[in-house]
């Protein structure tokens, strides 16, 4: 297959997986509690279901395969293969449990072991009817339409900011809200990430930060590079990479901004809200 084959494959399972995820939510057993993934988070049976169907069609039309997924961790498939497929069955478990549609099947597929090397990825949005992803080099795209991350060049006043608030991340995150509301920005906390990524791509979003030393691969492997395609800046490390590696333990740090000017204003924010840079988290947060 080439890369554009690759795309529509991950695409197609992408779309399959939510289905299946919606299928049983609308049974009423989608929200049920199935005992911990790999990631250690709890599972659903929507995010067991997502990732069986994701990863069978992957099966089905590529055979020889490596996985990293939410649930089932890291496996291969067949030989191995020259592919590598990170996948978040249902990135916003808690709201698909709750039925709230802010959530995402995140696929992204890399030849190699690090972020890096990912040169596909979708982010599919069911219930908002919203399909991001992108090749590299070759741009980003909505429903079929190119799309460009975009921003103001005046101050953060008038930017529209999404900061991940994961329980894991205790106390920080809303230190940082802290500070950005003194600046009058606009927040969000939509708890996806890979959604959050893509509607920056898309010029919804101005910027998105997670830099908590909580964030793991799975849910930002797509997503950034659909927001790279899209033009944006990126500031992404690794607990145990850089570039983070292409696995379950890996933790990462992002932001990504719309500018450049955007992101380093941001970072500096940071340094005045934990005195450390933003690159060091992994040096505080052991």
């Amino acid at each position: 297959m080439d890369d554009a084959e690759i795309l529509e494959t991950i695409r197609t399972a992408a779309r399959r997986a939510a289905a299946e995820a919606l299928k049983v939510l609308e049974e009423g057993t989608g929200a049920k509690e199935q005992g911990r993934g790999s990631g250690g988070d709890i599972s659903l049976l929507g995010d067991l279901v997502a990732e069986q169907t994701a990863i069978s069609y992957l099966q089905e039309k590529i055979g020889s395969f490596r996985v990293v997924s939410e649930e089932i961790g890291e496996k291969t498939f067949g030989d191995g293969g020259s592919y590598t497929f990170i996948i978040d069955p249902l990135d916003g478990s808690r709201n698909y449990k709750r039925g709230a549609p802010l959530f995402a099947v995140s696929i992204a597929v890399a030849r190699g072991e690090t972020l890096e090397n990912v040169f596909g990825g979708v982010v599919y949005a069911p219930l908002l009817n919203l399909e991001f992803y992108a090749l590299r080099d070759r741009g980003a795209y909505l429903n079929g339409k190119k799309i460009e991350a975009k921003t103001s060049s005046d101050g953060l006043e008038s930017k529209v900011i999404a900061v991940s608030s994961p329980p894991k991340a205790s106390f920080l995150p809303s230190i940082f809200v802290s500070r950005l509301a003194t600046h009058g920005v606009a927040l969000r906390m939509l708890g996806s990430a890979s959604l959050e990524l893509a509607m920056l791509a898309s010029g919804s979003i101005d910027a998105y930060i997670d830099a908590w030393g909580t964030m793991r691969i799975v849910d930002i492997a797509a997503a950034q590079l659909i927001a790279r395609e899209a033009g944006a800046y990126t500031l992404i490390g690794g607990k145990d990479g850089n570039p983070p590696l292409l696995s379950l333990k890996e933790r990462v740090y992002i932001l990504v901004a719309a500018s450049r000017d955007l992101a380093e204003s941001l970072a500096s924010l940071y340094r005045e809200s934990f005195g450390y840079d933003i690159h060091d988290v992994f040096k505080v947060m052991r």
